[in-house]
């Protein structure tokens, strides 16, 4: 074991490794379960992390995030949000995919891809296959920004309303009546 003292071989907290990930202390502790991040631990049972390994995954991450490229699909019959989950998960299972924001709302899929594993046709193929066709473009405007943005077309659309139905009110007993 590498001292702490050591400067090249300085061990990080799970804390330090989350604030340099911008991520929660568990999502450092599951990566490292997952054999994403090498970790040593204390004798009293702590993880620590060598900080040569987690700039390395740094590195790592920002040279893969720069091969990503984005690509915008108009997918008109993406009208719900079970929609959005069947297309989320077809995308998320075709390699080189690494994220899905769609909108039901926008009728709009934005796809983070790796460029060297998958085309913006193979892609769609994809979306076909899920039973998703894209469209022509006939959309409302407002493609979606970035991965974790809010959708911005519910509030533009008005209030979101659904319908319930009357056999599930039937057999759904007194307690829905108060």
């Amino acid at each position: 074991m590498k001292k702490l003292n050591d400067p090249d071989g300085r061990l990080l907290t799970r804390a330090e490794v989350a604030d340099i990930f911008q991520v929660s202390p568990s999502t450092i502790t599951r990566w490292a379960e997952a054999g994403k991040l090498p970790s040593v631990k204390t004798l009293g049972g702590h993880r620590r992390y060598e900080a040569k390994s987690v700039m390395a995954l740094v590195q790592h991450l920002i040279k893969e995030e720069a091969n990503m490229e984005n690509v915008l699909f108009d997918v008109p019959t993406m009208y719900a949000d079970h929609h959005v989950i069947g297309v989320r998960q077809a995308l998320l299972a075709v390699a080189g995919v690494e994220d899905v924001l769609a909108s039901s709302a926008w009728k709009q899929v934005q796809v983070t891809y790796d460029p060297s594993s998958v085309s913006p046709d193979g892609i769609s193929q994809a979306l076909e296959q899920a039973g998703y066709p894209v469209g022509n473009g006939q959309l409302p405007s407002g493609p979606l920004a970035g991965p974790k943005a809010k959708d911005p077309a519910w509030d533009a659309l008005g209030v979101r309303v659904t319908k319930t139905n009357q056999a599930d009110l039937e057999m759904s007993g007194e307690f829905r009546m108060y």
